[in-house]
């Protein structure tokens, strides 16, 4: 499956089978993740666990909003932006995978207690449990609570594509025409998961470049990760070079935060 097809076929799953992962799954997703570095020169590290203790299921205390999980990846790094800005593509591109194979993913942050999988785990000095997500066979039809989550959240809902990506400064809205062989790496950022939806990454198009900002106020290390990942896949896949590089003479703002530029080559 291409990268377009997975960043358009990944949703939020929130309802489960409650059926634990076949061998085959559990061997291909350790196989690759045994393969993945996280970028930006950061240290992190995901693990597929059961979520059990005993014989007892993991309370997850997320307040019903993810119902019939048996199996996690868990994302276990530094905290530091870069640091997390890594974990998050990292992290992303096993979401992706996990799409491919037909399985459903949610990332998940404040809503879940940590607790009951800190037990399985084990954390080196300066290491913390980031993220977790369920991963699994998802439920034919979504609950009534899945819905309502998904409505409320604002899921299904995307700004426009000018009100992200900008053409040499903020004040000029980036059409899609003058984006040219960058159209679909940016559209499918533009689809990409955030924190409630708040899709806070912008990106200027200036000089031979793509300067990767959020707004001030909504950063999220994570999310900026998962938007940097759709990103660079895309190019990858339509062979657009280029690199990440943090720029010294590109500068935040009041507003606007700076993170990294993508250097055409």
């Amino acid at each position: 499956m291409s990268i377009t097809k997975q960043i358009k076929k990944r949703k939020s799953v929130r309802s489960y089978t409650g059926e634990p992962l076949n061998e085959e799954c559990v061997d291909r997703i350790n196989n690759y993740i045994g393969q993945l570095n996280a970028p930006f020169g950061t240290k992190a590290k995901i693990q597929l666990i059961r979520a059990k203790t005993g014989d007892q299921p993991v309370k997850l205390g997320t307040y019903g909003v993810i119902s019939g999980a048996t199996d996690f990846l868990l994302l276990i790094g530094e905290r530091g932006v870069m640091s997390e800005v890594g974990a998050g593509y990292m992290f992303e591109q096993v979401v992706l995978y996990c799409t491919e194979l037909g399985l459903g993913t949610c990332w998940l942050g404040g809503t879940l207690k940590r607790d009951d999988f800190l037990k399985q785990i084990q954390l080196s000095e300066g290491e913390e449990l980031i993220v977790i997500s369920p991963v699994g066979y998802k439920r034919e039809k979504r609950t009534l609570l899945e819905s309502i989550m998904r409505a409320g959240a604002g899921s299904d809902k995307r700004k426009p594509f000018g009100s992200l990506f900008f053409n040499n400064t903020f004040g000029t809205p980036l059409t899609e025409s003058d984006a040219g062989d960058y159209k679909t790496p940016l559209e499918m950022l533009r689809l990409a998961p955030s924190a409630s939806n708040k899709q806070p990454w912008r990106v200027v198009m200036k000089d031979g470049a793509f300067h990767f900002y959020f707004q001030a106020g909504h950063f999220s290390a994570n999310d900026m990760g998962i938007a940097l990942c759709h990103f660079e896949l895309t190019c990858n896949e339509l062979d657009l070079k280029g690199h990440f590089e943090r720029m010294s003479d590109v500068s935040s703002s009041n507003d606007m935060g700076y993170v990294t530029s993508w250097i055409i080559e």
